[in-house]
C-alpha cells in the first residue's frame, strides 16, 4: 500500500519535471537534473514500460541556444 508521503513525493517529482521541461535550452546541469528526475519518476511508478528502459547519463554536451534574429533598422 502506498502511503500519503509517497504519493506527495510522486506528485512533487512530476511537478518538478514538468517545470524543468519548460526550459527550452537547458544548461548541462539543468539537463542532468532533468535526467535524474526522470530516473526517480521511473523508479517511483511501477510501469512495465519504464522498468525495461535504460536511461543513460550524465549529459556532457547540450544544444546551444540559437542567436536572436537580427533587427532591421
Amino acid at each position: 500500500m502506498t502511503t500519503k508521503e509517497e504519493l506527495l513525493e510522486r506528485a512533487q517529482l512530476v511537478r518538478i519535471h514538468e517545470a524543468n521541461c519548460e526550459i527550452e535550452y537547458p544548461t548541462r546541469d539543468e539537463a542532468n537534473f532533468r535526467l535524474a528526475i526522470m530516473k526517480r519518476i521511473g523508479w517511483q511508478f511501477p510501469l512495465k514500460e519504464v522498468r525495461r528502459v535504460q536511461i543513460e547519463g550524465p549529459i556532457i554536451a547540450v544544444a546551444p541556444r540559437p542567436a536572436p534574429p537580427a533587427r532591421s533598422k
